[in-house]
């Protein structure tokens, strides 16, 4: 292994190489793009295309590589790389459409009847149109089968909410070609499951929950995502058991039976309903901001676990319980996630039994400026949620960001989210 390259530029890559340079010091470090935090760790690479990526690895030796974002496992990135005899954590492009399309992950449930919620899909607007207009129970899910970001989801709360939305969607009409889904809405509490895969076994990762609306009020936007915390004790070992036998052993199954090459993490998206639990959402990387409460709470040497998991193994049947909890919360700029504001300059004074991992930051003549979106995202470490939550937004206190925003409920309340 000549090093280590992880593709992305956000919170969640720089929690992948803190995690690389924690526990293995002195692996040459890369990302791709990367930003003002992961430079601390990493040579930062100005590649910003799958193709330049795979342009630049091509004469670099046999390296591991880590690929962050959904986007360019949709393009066949870990392919590209893999046919350059790379090690390479991440599904090849047909097994990334468990993620970049929703219709295709719909219809691979029905086919191995995992349990999601019922669904039909719109390739035109008049017939979506037409047809929530005879719709007389909402709330309503509309999804866009395409990958937009995790901002392609509405819970319509009425009828006019869902007219808006086919109203402001159709604006792009490519937003038809692989049609909108509209689904029945689920109710219950949401939890993210993280599987390490080598497309035939699977260790869990400790389950997390995230906060995905803009703001605690049940109609706000939904974003990437604005907090999440680790792990979760809510669930019993019975639920933990259903979760495995109903939806995690027949996925990994059907995706060897599809001969889909998957070798990475499958991030599960469930709804908890009186009914059992419930897909939501396969995504084919780690979640972000999940993995920001997830690294620094499993005690692996992650080079190990990646440079095996590339290779289609698995180091052991599950890893060692979670060392201690986490709370993550995010700061993103004013108008997010919409219009974000740019340019705001950011000062930190570091509070002990914290970490801070970077998104949209860059460095200009030495001062840490935001560059949109999310911008920072807050982890607080401790004994208990509790501790962990303390510590969190105490850091946050402690930074100052002009035009930021921040949600103040994560992790409160647990068992009433």
């Amino acid at each position: 292994m000549t090093g280590v390259l992880v593709v992305g530029s956000g919170a969640r890559e720089h929690a992948i190489i803190w995690g690389i340079a924690k526990s293995s010091p002195g692996v040459p470090l890369y990302a791709a793009p990367g930003n003002a935090g992961i430079e601390n760790l990493a040579t930062c690479l100005p590649l910003y295309s799958a193709a330049e990526v795979v342009d630049w690895a091509r004469d670099k030796g046999r390296l591991l590589v880590v690929i962050g974002p959904e986007a360019p496992l949709a393009e066949g990135i870990a392919d590209l790389l893999r046919q350059q005899g790379h090690v390479v954590v991440g599904p090849s492009r047909d097994a990334a459409q468990l993620e970049s399309s929703k219709v295709f992950a719909k219809r691979f449930m029905d086919r191995y009847q995992i349990p999601t919620a019922t669904w039909q899909v719109f390739r035109d607007r008049q017939s979506l149109w037409d047809y929530v207009i005879q719709q007389k129970t909402f709330p309503l899910v509309l999804k866009q089968s395409r990958l937009a970001q995790g901002k392609g989801v509405v819970v319509a709360a009425d009828r006019e909410e869902a007219l808006q939305t086919i109203t402001d969607w159709s604006h792009d009409p490519a937003v038809f070609a692989d049609g909108i889904i509209v689904e029945q809405c689920l109710i219950g509490k949401e939890v993210s499951v993280h599987i390490l895969t080598n497309g035939q076994d699977y260790v869990w990762l400790p389950l997390a929950q995230d906060y995905k609306r803009l703001t605690p009020e049940p109609h706000s936007p939904n974003t990437g995502g604005m907090g999440a915390y680790a792990p979760v004790d809510w669930l019993s070992p019975k639920e933990r058991q259903v979760i495995d036998d109903e939806i995690l052993r027949p996925v990994v199954k059907a995706i060897a039976e599809e001969h889909l090459l998957y070798r990475g993490i499958l991030y599960v998206g469930l709804m908890m309903t009186v009914d059992g639990p419930k897909v939501l959402e396969f995504n084919v990387r780690l979640g972000d901001p999940e993995t920001e409460v997830l690294i620094p709470i499993v005690d692996i040497p992650w080079v190990e676990w990646w440079w095996a998991l590339g290779q289609g193994h698995l180091l052991e049947t599950q890893l060692p319980p979670p060392s201690r909890a986490a709370v993550a919360v995010v700061l993103a700029s004013e108008g997010y996630p919409k219009h974000p504001m740019t340019g705001q300059s950011i000062n930190i004074e570091p509070v002990a039994g914290t970490l801070i991992f970077h998104a949209a930051t860059v460095r200009e003549q030495g001062e840490l400026k935001a560059q949109g979106g999310r911008v920072l995202t807050v982890v607080g470490l401790g004994d208990n949620i509790d501790k962990a939550r303390q510590q969190s937004y105490a850091q946050v206190a402690a930074i100052t960001f002009p035009h930021s925003q921040h949600r103040r409920d994560i992790a409160a309340n647990i068992e009433a989210n």
